[in-house]
């Protein structure tokens, strides 16, 4: 009887499948009792050959978001319960005997995990993914990286959004929530995420990825704080950068206002994980970023909001 199928998507993680498949080969559970499957994304470098070496199976899919990579592999299942993990990230070697006794007795709950800093991370994985007393920060909704439940809630769900090139992990969550079910963020779940953005540049690109999810569905994402929060500050750069030679001080008031916004995200995580910035360094670090977050979320808004208008002001 096959417990687990592991459904990993891929795309050129040549650097990282390697290790994620290691810890899967590793952990202190019956071999035959779980299944890896790799579903490749169209990948240039070396993945698949890393993948058809070390995974049970490996699904060529080029085609699709990530919600359809994924959902095509939880399609191959064979296992009672399905396991999401991404491709740069790996697990400690008990990770699936704890994932066994949590959704043994809670059958219709989705669990999910956190996320730990690799070794030697740098200054930006450390003041993004802060730690407290407790630990790691858990995430709110479910995350890609980490998803246990059982493939027939799965299936009852219809999977994952498709449509989204990101976020199609926290959606799926919410409809959980919705239709009645329960999801449980559990330490016990947590992965070490060596796929993390280590520089400026890097953590800019990638939330200007993650807002064009916002395209799939404009009127929902309304409900979203952080979506609320990165149209506030779209908004208000915008007046402020457009007024500066019209309205000095009215300009500077939208500017002053906009940059208060990552503060309220700053003090926000620092309580989320209970504890207060260690140092000057790393409350003015943790702002920055967040300054960052908003910035390439908001650019990432103004692409999406931008390509909405388009047809409109051609059909003018």
């Amino acid at each position: 009887m096959i417990i687990f199928t592991i459904v990993i998507p891929c795309f050129n993680e040549a650097e990282h499948i390697g290790k994620c498949l290691s810890s899967l080969n590793n952990q202190n559970f019956p071999r035959d009792q779980f299944e890896i499957l790799v579903v490749d994304n169209g990948s240039e470098d070396a993945s698949v050959e890393i993948s058809q070496a070390l995974a049970d199976r490996t699904i060529e899919y080029p085609d699709g978001k990530v919600g359809a990579v994924r959902n095509r592999g939880a399609s191959e299942a064979k296992g009672e319960n399905l396991v999401f993990i991404d491709a740069d990230c790996t697990l400690d070697d008990d990770w699936l005997n704890r994932a066994l006794e949590l959704i043994s007795r809670n059958e219709k709950t989705a669990f999910g995990g956190g996320c730990l800093l690799p070794p030697n991370a740098s200054w930006i994985e450390r003041c993004w993914l802060l730690e407290g007393r407790e630990g790691n920060t858990l995430p709110r909704e479910l995350i890609g990286c980490s998803i246990v439940l059982q493939r027939e809630l799965f299936e009852k769900m219809d999977g994952f959004n498709e449509g989204m090139s990101s976020g199609e992990d926290s959606e799926l969550s919410r409809r959980l929530k919705i239709a009645g079910n329960s999801v449980s963020l559990k330490r016990a779940l947590n992965v070490v995420h060596w796929g993390n953005a280590k520089t400026q540049n890097a953590f800019l690109k990638r939330q200007i990825w993650h807002a064009k999810s916002y395209a799939s569905n404009l009127r929902n994402n309304m409900c979203d704080p952080i979506f609320l929060l990165a149209g506030l500050f779209t908004a208000l750069a915008t007046l402020g950068g457009l007024s500066l030679f019209l309205a000095p001080k009215a300009s500077m008031l939208a500017l002053m206002f906009a940059l208060s916004l990552p503060a309220i995200l700053t003090a926000k995580r620092f309580k989320r994980v209970s504890r207060i910035p260690c140092s000057l360094s790393e409350a003015a670090n943790s702002y920055y970023l967040d300054l960052l977050y908003l910035a390439g979320r908001s650019i990432g808004l103004s692409a999406v909001l931008l390509s909405q208008l388009r047809p409109l002001i051609y059909l003018n």
